[in-house]
């Protein structure tokens, strides 16, 4: 990424809320090298990881350099998307993301896959406790609560089930692109083998752990963006030659 080149847009797929509202302190962190953009998933349509990837392709720039950030749910879907070699895709992040088998053995025995599970508010304490830190502020806590109960219970269970099942080690291994895991210490949600595991599978990746919880993006807004900013400028694609698209590729263009 050079200085003419302007900033590098970034597309953030968030995670199983889908709403886009909780990368809203990610963003205002950003220095102006990255222009970043967060999608959204249908919060009233309960789709399956292949409906999602149609979604987020239809928003993929043409004929311009780009990166995904994948926050937890969102990161096998962007590594889906990234395993199809759309022309212009320079790094993905893998933001307290996954590969396969997400859950710690925590979560694995809660089994959130009925909608009855999402049905009920969520308790402040479990926020705490899974997401947000012990010491989260209560403006996060309140945001995350807001932005799961905006989400339809039948959707959320959707979401639950397919990041419980999906198995994304094809596509890590498939993605064309430069991949950095960037993990919590204290994260309470995921597996703590994750990060070697995707190293396993891809020798090349980064991997960057700050002291945060699950919720990296939101409690450590500032570090993240650093590390995000300094892997997408190293990555070798940001200043080669961008692939041509194939002839018989659809045309697509970014909604704004």
């Amino acid at each position: 990424m050079t200085a003419s080149d302007g900033p590098l847009l970034t597309l953030l797929l968030p995670g199983l809320d889908g709403t886009g509202r909780l990368l809203d302190r990610f963003v205002a962190a950003a220095s102006g090298r990255l222009e970043l953009r967060a999608l959204s998933y249908p919060p009233d349509r309960a789709l399956s990881y292949a409906e999602l990837a149609e979604l987020v392709r239809a928003e993929l720039p043409r004929g311009r350099r780009f990166a995904l950030v994948g926050e937890s749910f969102g990161g096998p879907l962007a590594l889906r998307v990234a395993a199809g070699r759309p022309p212009g895709l320079v790094g993905v992040v893998l933001a307290a993301s996954f590969h396969r088998r997400p859950a710690a053995r925590l979560v694995s025995a809660l089994r959130p896959l009925s909608p009855a599970f999402f049905r009920l508010p969520l308790p402040a304490h479990a926020v705490r406790v899974l997401l947000a830190g012990h010491d989260a502020p209560d403006a996060l806590v309140a945001d995350v609560q807001a932005a799961v109960a905006s989400v339809r219970p039948r959707v959320m269970a959707r979401r639950a089930h397919e990041a419980l099942h999906v198995d994304a080690t094809g596509w890590l291994r498939d993605c064309p692109a430069p991949v950095l895991f960037l993990g919590g210490r204290q994260d309470r949600l995921l597996r703590t083998g994750l990060a070697i595991e995707i190293r396993l599978v891809r020798p090349d990746a980064e991997i960057r752990m700050l002291d945060a919880p699950h919720l990296v993006l939101q409690r450590r807004p500032a570090e993240a963006m650093r590390a995000v900013e300094a892997f997408l400028g190293r990555s070798p694609a940001a200043t080669a030659p961008m692939r041509a698209a194939p002839a018989d590729e659809p045309e697509i263009s970014a909604r704004r």
